[in-house]
């Protein structure tokens, strides 16, 4: 399992440098990252959640954070409708999702569902 943050950052120049930085020193390397600019909030998985949520306080910047599934699928067209499909027929509603690797024909894909162990039993995770 994963954890994703949710990181409230001012939609400003030198921002995402400045929390990035702190990570770096500490060692942490961000295996995935989305952004949403008008809302203020980046969204990414580390390598270390604990340094990474130690740094984030230490910094006082404001953060939630979350559990992640990750699904291994083949890397080939059709895998994220298929879970996709599985998951929503369910009910399980996915709220985010990243790649956090490929390698060998093996996709990952970390996934924030509304329900991890109906979700879990679907996928037989």
């Amino acid at each position: 399992m994963e954890r994703e943050f949710s990181v409230k950052l001012e939609n400003r120049p030198g921002e995402l440098a400045r929390m990035t930085e702190a990570l770096s020193k500490e060692g942490v390397n961000i295996r995935a990252i989305s952004t949403e600019p008008h809302a203020g909030l980046i969204r990414m998985v580390a390598s270390d959640e604990t340094k990474c949520r130690q740094c984030l306080q230490r910094m006082s910047i404001e953060f939630s954070e979350r559990n992640l599934l990750v699904a291994r699928v083949e890397d080939r067209p059709g895998e994220l409708a298929r879970i996709s499909s599985m998951l929503s027929k369910e009910g399980v509603n996915i709220d985010g999702a990243y790649l956090l690797d490929k390698d060998s024909g093996i996709a990952q894909i970390a996934l924030a569902v509304s329900d991890e162990d109906k979700a879990k039993n679907t996928l037989k995770l």
